[in-house]
């Protein structure tokens, strides 16, 4: 995988193969990253997901989506889906089709959470998971996800879990 400048800093610290297989994703499942960015996550899902899974990057940014389409080429990868839309109107993804959607450092950025929320339990298939990762304000990040205002996001969802707490969260959704 292709690191840009800065990304070969971040991988340091959000080591991203690690960080999917973490969040439980495996060979042959669909998957939804939302919030995608430049793709950092969205490549190596793929990779995991292997030629029998696929991958749909979510991100609004059409200038961001772009660069997720150049680098998704240049790797060679055809198990993408890049979506330009937001976590609130994903219509383009099945109802129920999805394995895992995974959220990285994105949350605090979701327009609307209840729409955002309502169309990740739409697609996720019974038993699927989604998987949060954000920053928690505080002194060092002004923006966030504090851990309580997960607990108002579980309603639709079979099971919660909070994995980690400090300055980044964690969680866990199962459908």
């Amino acid at each position: 995988m292709k690191l840009s400048f800065t990304e070969r800093f971040r991988v340091r610290r959000q080591e991203p193969f690690a960080a999917l297989k973490q969040a439980g994703l495996r060979e042959g499942q669909k998957m939804a990253d939302i919030g995608a960015g430049k793709g950092f996550f969205t490549v190596p899902a793929a990779v995991i997901v292997g030629a029998s899974g696929l991958v749909y990057s979510v991100e609004p940014d059409q200038g961001r989506s772009r660069r997720i389409r150049d680098r998704v080429a240049s790797e060679g990868l055809q198990n993408v889906r890049v979506l330009t839309t937001g976590a609130e109107q994903m219509a383009e993804i099945p109802s129920d089709s999805i394995d895992l959607a995974f959220s990285a450092f994105t949350l605090h950025h979701f327009h609307d959470m209840v729409a955002a929320m309502s169309e990740v339990k739409r697609i996720l298939r019974k038993g699927g998971t989604f998987y949060v990762w954000d920053t928690v304000p505080g002194l060092l990040m002004s923006h966030g996800t504090k851990p309580e205002e997960l607990d108002a996001l579980t309603p639709g969802f079979s099971r919660f879990e909070l994995l980690r707490s400090g300055r980044t969260v964690k969680a866990r959704f199962t459908k």
